[in-house]
Formats: structure tokens, C-alpha cells, sequence
């Protein structure tokens, strides 16, 4: 309650701010602003977001205090490489059939267009 009441009353205080100076765009969005607050904590969701980030920071703080976080963390990028390091390699090895069958369709289809000519009496 505390946080949601001075965050309204910084941005009501940039809104007049705004309003005294003729910027009357920017007091209207420093009056958004100023409601956000008050509708999060009315909603519950002001709570939400607290609880979420302190998850978050205690989660933070065993990955720094933590060895066993420290050798998942040591898997997890080795898993990464082998996975993408196999998966490039792969890639060069394997040759790339598709534009050989592409431009053996086109001259076909070139062919049948030049002989359609050709019975015309194009050339």
C-alpha cells in the first residue's frame, strides 16, 4: 500500500509539473500513470508482481550461493553445445540436394517453353 500510494502521488506530482508547463499530452499521461497503481493494488495484482520478485531474488540468490545450481548450470551449457555443435556439423556434411533437383526442373521446363516456341516459329 505504501509503494502504490507514493508512486500515485510522484506521478501526480509529473503530471502537474506537466500541466504547468503547457505540456498537456504529458499531463495526461503522467495522470495514467498516477492510476496504474491504485488499480493494481486494487486488482491484487500488486501483490502478484511482490511475490513474483521476491521469487525471483530468492531464486537469484542460491543460483549465486549455490554449488549444485553452479554444475547444473555447467550441463545445461554443455548440453547446449554438444546439441547445436552436432546439429552444425551435421549441416556441412549432409550436401544440399534440393538446388540440383531445382535447376534440373528448370531447364526441363525451359526446354518444353523453347520447343512451344520453336512450333510457333519463335525464336
Amino acid at each position: 500500500m505504501p509503494w502504490a500510494l507514493a508512486l500515485t502521488a510522484m506521478a501526480v506530482v509529473l503530471a502537474v509539473r506537466a500541466y504547468r508547463r503547457g505540456d498537456r499530452l504529458g499531463a495526461t499521461s503522467w495522470t495514467g500513470w498516477a492510476l496504474l497503481p491504485p488499480a493494481l493494488l486494487l486488482t491484487g495484482t500488486l501483490r502478484l508482481v511482490g511475490r513474483v520478485s521476491g521469487a525471483v531474488l530468492d531464486w537469484s540468490a542460491s543460483l549465486v550461493f549455490t554449488p549444485t545450481t553452479w554444475v547444473g548450470l555447467a550441463l545445461a551449457g554443455t548440453t547446449a553445445v554438444l546439441v547445436g555443435g552436432s546439429r552444425a556439423l551435421r549441416r556441412r556434411r549432409q550436401p544440399d540436394a534440393a538446388p540440383a533437383a531445382r535447376a534440373g526442373q528448370v531447364g526441363d521446363e525451359l526446354a518444353d517453353v523453347e520447343e512451344i516456341l520453336r512450333r510457333h516459329g519463335i525464336s
